[in-house]
């Protein structure tokens, strides 16, 4: 199964069930472009994942002067797995994270 997520917050989580390739009600984000091949139901053992940043938006301001502070940007993503959901986790500093990619390959 794979999807792209659009975050709703700048720092954040979503949770993917494996059983039907649903949601959890309360994330913080949707999922687009959604692919499942196999039938339905949970991995008989905890399955292989990527998760990825898709797309950002960086946010600069002017540059300082030579020698003085530097504003750097950080973009977080964590993520956690068993034979039933899918956990990732997000944040970002000034910028933005505007699409993060999943995908899980396992034994139904």
């Amino acid at each position: 199964m794979s999807g792209i997520v659009i975050p709703s917050k700048q720092n954040g989580y979503i949770e993917v069930m494996f059983d039907d390739h649903s949601i959890q009600h309360d994330s913080d984000a949707s999922v687009v472009e959604k692919k499942t091949i196999g039938p339905e139901g949970d991995f008989t053992k905890v399955p292989a994942k990527i998760v990825s940043l898709r797309q950002i938006k960086v946010m600069t301001t002017v540059a300082p002067v030579v020698g003085g502070p530097t504003a750097s940007v950080k973009y977080k993503i964590g993520d956690y797995i068993n034979k039933k959901r899918l956990k990732v986790t997000w944040s970002a500093g000034i910028g933005k994270i505007e699409e993060i990619s999943y995908m899980v390959i396992g034994e139904v």
